[in-house]
C-alpha cells in the first residue's frame, strides 16, 4: 500500500466510512519479491492455462479477501453490495441474498480484442477466455454499470442479460491552480503496470517524437515505466521521464497539451478528462476519446496516430498558445458539466432505490 492509498484511507475514515483492507503485494522489483510473486500466482496461472479465465481475473481470487467479505456480511445487515471491477466477481456467492451491482470500469474482452492487433499471443488467448466468461460474470449480479455507451453495447452483444446502466465517473476539478503554461510542453500520464500505457509511450518515442519540431518538449509522468524504455529516453533530447509526480494537477495545468496515443483499451480513460479538468487541451485517438463527448472547440482533438506529429506541430508551433490554453479552459467547463458529482450521485441514487425498494 503506497502513500496515496494510505492518505485516501485516512480521508475516508475521517468522514465516517469504515475501510477494511488486505495486503496485496504488486509490481515487485526485487528478486525475492519476484520469486514470491511467482509462487503466489501459481494458482491463477494454472487457472489461466486450464482455460478457466484470463490470468488478470484469476489473480484477484484471494482467500483473505473472501474471509474478509464473509465476516463483514455476517457481522452487518447490508441493504446492497456494490462490486467495483469485473475481476472481483469471484466473491458474488458470499452475498447471494443481498441486492448487488457490479461496475465494469472497462470490458476486458473489448480491451483484449483491441490488443490482438499487437500480435501478442497472451492478448489473443485472454480475448478468447474473457469472451467466454465476461457475460456470465455480469449475469451473476442484479444490475450492471458501465462507464460508456460503447461498453454497454459491447457487453450486451457478449450476452449480458441484466439491465446495464451507463454512469461515468466523477471528475473533481482542481481548486485554485493558476500556473503559466510551459512553452513547447506536451505530456503523457499513466500507470505503467498497464499494457495500453506502455504501448502509448512506445508510440510516442518511436513514431511521434522523431517528427516533432525541435522546440517541443515531451514530459512523461507515472510510476513503473520499464527500464528498457527509461534507458531509451535517457539517450534522447527533449524527452523527460519524471516518474511519480506528487502534485499531478499542477503538473497537468503547466502543460500546453496532453498527447495520448492509446490504441488498446475499453472504458473511459480517466487521464483525458483529468487533463481537461486542469485546463489542458488533449490530443488522443478514438479509443482514448471513448465516452468523452468533448469537441475540438472545447479542447479535445481526435486523430489517428499517423497524423499526430503534424497535428502536434500545428497546435504547439502554429496556434497561438493563449488560444490553445483558452480551449483547455473550455474543456474544463465541459468536464464539469459532464462529470459533476451531483449528476453522477443522482444516477446512482436512482439505481440504488430501484434495487433496494423494488
Amino acid at each position: 500500500m503506497d502513500k496515496n492509498e494510505k492518505e485516501m484511507i485516512r480521508s475516508l475514515t475521517d468522514i465516517g466510512i469504515n475501510v477494511h483492507t488486505i495486503d496485496y503485494p504488486r509490481n515487485e522489483s526485487s528478486i525475492k519479491g519476484k520469486i514470491e510473486s511467482g509462487i503466489r500466482n501459481m494458482g491463477p496461472i494454472a487457472s489461466y492455462l486450464k482455460g478457466n479465465e484470463p490470468f488478470f481475473f484469476a489473480k484477484y481470487n484471494k482467500k483473505k479477501m473472501a474471509e474478509l467479505i464473509k465476516n463483514l456480511i455476517t457481522q452487518n445487515s447490508f441493504d446492497l453490495v456494490q462490486v467495483e471491477y469485473n475481476v472481483m466477481h469471484h466473491y458474488r456467492n458470499l452475498f447471494q441474498n443481498i441486492p448487488s451491482i457490479i461496475v465494469f470500469h472497462d470490458v476486458s474482452t473489448k480491451m483484449y480484442e483491441s490488443g490482438q492487433a499487437s500480435g501478442e499471443k497472451s492478448n489473443m488467448r485472454s480475448f478468447k477466455l474473457a469472451q467466454k466468461v465476461e457475460a456470465d460474470i455480469a449475469n451473476k449480479f442484479d444490475a450492471v454499470v458501465t462507464l460508456t455507451e460503447a461498453d454497454k453495447t459491447y457487453l450486451d452483444q457478449l450476452g449480458c442479460e441484466k439491465n446495464i446502466y451507463v454512469i461515468p465517473p466523477q471528475i473533481k476539478l482542481p481548486t485554485s491552480i493558476e500556473l503559466e503554461k510551459d512553452a513547447g510542453s506536451i505530456c503523457f500520464l499513466g500507470s505503467f503496470n498497464r499494457e495500453p500505457n506502455i504501448k502509448a509511450v512506445e508510440v510516442l518515442i518511436d513514431q511521434i517524437y522523431p517528427n516533432l519540431n525541435s522546440d517541443i518538449i515531451l514530459n512523461i509522468a507515472g510510476k513503473g515505466l520499464p527500464k528498457s524504455l527509461q534507458s531509451k529516453i535517457d539517450q534522447l533530447d527533449r524527452i523527460q521521464y519524471l516518474e511519480f509526480v506528487e502534485d499531478i494537477d499542477a503538473f497537468l495545468s503547466s502543460q500546453l497539451l496532453m498527447v495520448a496515443p492509446i490504441e488498446i483499451g475499453a472504458g473511459l480513460k480517466m487521464k483525458i478528462p483529468h487533463a481537461l479538468s486542469c485546463g489542458t487541451a488533449v490530443l488522443t485517438t478514438d479509443v482514448g476519446a471513448e465516452g468523452i463527448p468533448v469537441s475540438e472547440w472545447e479542447g479535445m482533438f481526435v486523430s489517428n496516430i499517423k497524423d499526430m506529429p503534424e497535428k502536434i506541430n500545428e497546435l504547439i508551433m502554429e496556434m497561438d498558445n493563449d488560444y490553445l490554453h483558452s480551449l483547455g479552459l473550455k474543456g474544463q467547463i465541459a468536464v464539469k458539466l459532464l462529470f459533476n458529482e451531483w449528476g453522477i450521485m443522482s444516477k446512482f441514487d436512482e439505481l440504488y432505490r430501484s434495487l433496494v425498494l423494488g
